[in-house]
């Protein structure tokens, strides 16, 4: 059964401002409820279990990367689905294996809307943990 975009809170973390300005503004448009964070030290204190249905983060974001705001999430035991945003040459050795572990949607930049919106109803799909 699908979930009302509506109804669903989106945390976006992305360094890059014009990224994460265009990834909220394409979700909100579609219809989610969307908060930017500027770095992971940010998205980290922002987030607690529950608030969020969805975390779009960069791999590496400042002050902490994505791959630690993951990590510390996971560890902690929430499931809560994440999509993993990664430049598509930078570190791939990494961040496959790193996203097959923590279970978590790996998205190629750059990436086109459709494929945002596309990884964000797959990974909302997707049974937690």
């Amino acid at each position: 059964m699908a979930v009302s975009p509506s109804l669903l809170r989106i945390l976006v973390a992305d360094d890059e401002p014009v990224v994460g300005r265009l990834v909220k503004e394409s979700l909100s448009l579609s219809g989610y409820d969307v908060d930017l964070s500027p770095d992971g030290w940010d998205a980290l204190t922002r987030y607690h279990p529950g608030d969020y249905d969805l975390l779009i983060l960069d791999s590496k974001l400042a002050r902490r990367s994505g791959l630690e705001v993951v990590a510390q999430i996971r560890n902690g035991g929430d499931g809560v689905p994440i999509i993993l945003t990664s430049a598509s040459a930078a570190g791939s050795g990494r961040v496959e294996p790193f996203a097959f572990t923590y279970h978590v949607e790996l998205l190629r930049k750059p990436f086109g809307l459709r494929d945002l919106r596309e990884a964000v109803e797959r990974a909302v799909r997707r049974p937690n943990g």
